[in-house]
């Protein structure tokens, strides 16, 4: 009764009035921020990163004006007519009227390329002819989006044609419409069976909305915070997804604990207000470690600066800190006014509130007890065997292959890929910053030549574009004799070529050249040929006639890929003991053990690398594609770190949910094994609950067309449920029953008086 949390509960129950008003203000004050509208950064092509300062080299050098533009292909098809056609030509420039008549776009047809690059834009096949018309659109990625956007949906074309948006903003914006598609569908999903499952342990429609309004709240005012915050500072908007993914099922969880232990302590016989100041006092005090837990896991993704974790870290930790306040205080003061009448509207299915010695979670109880071996030995042979698969993960940035296999702009890339093979989004672009010399020298066109034979000689190479070897045939004198012969001795057609790659590949004193890659861009090898064309720059630098600052730069999916892979293993150990350190801590000052906060860091990490084995299983190797309606394909590189940084903060949620159960009853009893027995009694049907709920929130995201966001939300689905039946409701009611008395162990050295 000394507790500052006893006090806080009895502060809550004599101020409700106030604090109900005053809560519901502050909740209607950050959910108008939303009416600020979002100004997300891009989750592409943003950072200190190698391959990003490539492209922006590049960029800035052949740009053709100040701005920025950015494009999409139109990709169109018919069996028997041509672009030199005037049918061909009519239906093509119908389809794209919309976009012709934009300020801010220039439409370049397919049959307006000159001859030198015709090659590059139409294709004859067995099955017809194809081309490709792109559509530049200037202005930064936001604004190319939102015309996109309001445009796509003009184009349309003679139903003997077959036509494909694609490539550039057309896949950026159809990966957005499909995450909001998606989410919506997540929460259309989730939200009634959340409600039903409340409605079975709550047994009473009033206790059960209490949850739902309290995860309402939390997600409405995280996510006006969070919009806010992306007009202040850079967030991309998939701070929102896991606002949606996490924010509703935390709240519910913290809701839950809180309204079970008023409604026990009220029929216990307390009045209300004491009932608000135990509650508070104990269930208020592990939703306040578990807060602050689940918190530090998601911190742990502001670790990981040049990808797009920061902004999921930053969403993730407002959602859980606004869940964990209203839990406190809004919360409490809403059961102070309803008192009683939180029995009302009995629902015919309930768990009831009375200690489950009989049921399910008592005779579990009652069995690890007496069997802690038999039951810790084959449930840690479970957990491992199933985390082995993750010892042969393969990961990668997720390309076009995340989208569904019947996505327009995912069939067009792959046609590209495959009629254009030199023209594959698989390349690695070096750009070459010659610092005042000339890229055109006899000399540097040597180097080049020699360098470009070399990459052409690999069997893992394609094809290479660039000014060391104006056609694929010549030899190193020839392709000398090209740029350096006088225009007099030269053909016009030859002069005509030489302009041509001139103007497409050299500006000033900056060149590139283009390697295209054999495989997918998310292989290995090809990040392999990366790290290798990197190592080779150095030497090539050195070999080149150049000023004292030359730079080459290696960019392309598969750098950039290359390049994120290292962001994370550099920041990866700084993470992890941060994390570690913190949680540990945070338990120690619980629970004032040492060896718990250990043990429950080794509970979790063998819970969440089960389900990264899972992942792999049914990710990588495709088992269950067909059915989920994906391409096996490697794990996207961020999803292990977003996996983990939440599982581990979730599964810390229940560790001291439950540990301050048990931790209470060891100080009733002094007894190891009765405060196991009675914690996990108590609190095994409340942590059932309340990772179902969960288990149907990121399920329902399992669901998702995109199979970034589908490997999060059935891998934080298999995790939760490994998590709340074999590593809860087993793995460590068994190891402390066999530690006995060892688990409060505490050196003397870290004794200090503790303060309830």
């Amino acid at each position: 009764m000394s507790s500052q949390f006893y006090r806080l509960g009895e502060f809550t129950y004599d101020n409700r009035k106030k604090i109900i008003v005053f809560g519901f203000l502050i909740c209607l004050g950050l959910t108008s921020l939303s009416l600020m509208g979002p100004n997300w950064t891009e989750t592409y092509g943003e950072g200190d990163l190698e391959s990003i300062h490539a492209i922006e080299m590049k960029d800035a050098a052949f740009s053709n004006s100040t701005g920025k533009s950015y494009q999409f292909i139109y990709l169109v098809h018919h069996e028997n007519l041509n672009d030199s056609d005037m049918k061909w030509r009519e239906e093509v420039e119908s389809a794209l009227a919309g976009f012709a008549n934009h300020e801010d776009v220039e439409i370049i047809y397919s049959w307006d390329r000159s001859f030198e690059v015709r090659q590059h834009y139409f294709s004859l096949e067995d099955d017809g002819f194809w081309t490709i018309n792109v559509i530049n659109i200037d202005g930064d990625q936001k604004q190319a989006k939102a015309t996109y956007q309001e445009l796509k949906n003009t184009i349309s074309i003679g139903s003997d044609f077959e036509a494909w948006r694609t490539d550039g903003v057309a896949i950026i914006a159809s990966f957005d419409s499909r995450m909001q598609d998606d989410l919506f569908k997540a929460e259309l999903i989730s939200a009634p069976i959340s409600i039903i499952i409340l409605l079975v342990v709550f047994g009473t429609a009033v206790a059960a909305l209490l949850p739902v309004s309290m995860g309402l709240m939390t997600v409405l005012a995280a996510i006006g915070v969070t919009i806010w915050l992306s007009n202040v500072s850079e967030l991309n908007q998939y701070a929102l997804n896991i606002i949606s993914l996490i924010g509703i099922g935390v709240s519910i969880d913290y809701s839950l604990f809180l309204v079970n232990r008023f409604r026990e302590e009220l029929s216990s016989g307390h009045d209300v207000r004491t009932s608000i100041a135990i509650s508070v006092s104990t269930a208020g005090k592990a939703v306040f470690y578990s807060g602050i837990t689940v918190a530090i896991g998601l911190m742990g993704m502001l670790f990981f600066k040049n990808t797009n974790m920061p902004s999921l870290g930053i969403g993730g930790t407002l959602a859980v800190s606004i869940a964990m306040l209203y839990s406190l205080i809004i919360l409490p003061a809403i059961l102070s006014m309803i008192g009683k009448n939180i029995n009302r509207w009995k629902s015919p299915i309930n768990m009831g509130l009375d200690s489950d010695k009989e049921g399910i979670w008592g005779k579990i109880a009652r069995f690890v007890m007496e069997h802690p071996l038999a039951v810790l030995i084959p449930t840690m042979l479970i957990l491992v065997g199933a985390g082995m698969p993750f010892l042969q993960a393969e990961f990668a940035m997720s390309s076009t292959q995340a989208l569904p296999p019947e996505d327009e702009s995912r069939i067009g890339s792959e046609y590209i890929d495959t009629i254009w093979p030199s023209s594959s989004q698989n390349s690695a672009l070096i750009v070459m910053d010659f610092d005042g010399g000339d890229p055109l020298s006899e000399h540097n066109i040597g180097v080049l030549y020699s360098k470009m034979i070399e990459y052409a000689s690999d069997e893992d190479v394609v094809s290479v574009y660039g000014i060391g070897l104006p056609e694929q045939n010549m030899n190193k004198s020839q392709s000398v004799a090209f740029w350096t012969t006088p225009d007099e001795y030269l053909s016009n057609e030859t002069i005509s070529s030489r302009n041509f790659l001139k103007s497409e590949f050299v500006k000033g004193d900056i060149t590139f050249i283009v390697v295209s890659l054999e495989g997918e861009r998310t292989s290995i090898e090809s990040r392999t040929q990366v790290v290798d064309m990197r190592t080779d720059s150095l030497i090539l630098a050195e070999n080149l006639e150049s000023g004292n600052n030359t730079q080459i730069l290696i960019g392309g999916f598969a750098a950039y890929n290359q390049d994120t892979l290292d962001a994370i293993k550099e920041n990866l150990s700084k993470a992890l003991f941060f994390i570690f350190g913190m949680t540990m801590l945070l338990i120690y000052l619980q629970v004032r053990s040492v060896v718990i906060p250990i043990k429950a860091v080794l509970m979790n990490i063998l819970s969440v690398s089960a389900s990264f084995g899972m992942m792999v299983w049914v990710f990588q190797w495709g088992n269950g594609s067909e059915l989920l309606n994906f391409t096996p394909q490697p794990i996207d590189s961020a999803n292990p770190i977003i996996l983990f940084c939440i599982v581990f903060g979730l599964s810390m949620d229940y560790e001291v949910l439950m540990l301050s159960r048990i931790h209470e009853e060891w100080k009733l009893t002094g007894d190891n094994t009765l405060a196991v027995a009675n914690g996990l009694e108590r609190t095994g049907r409340l942590i059932t609950g309340a990772a179902a709920i969960m288990v149907v929130v990121f399920g329902a995201f399992g669901l998702s067309s995109i199979v970034i966001i589908k490997q999060v939300g059935l891998g934080l689905a298999l995790a939760i449920f490994i998590d709340a039946t074999i590593v809860r409701a087993l793995v460590v009611p068994a190891t402390m029953r066999l530690m006995g008395k060892w688990n409060w162990w505490s050196p003397s050295w870290l004794a200090f008086n503790e303060q309830e």
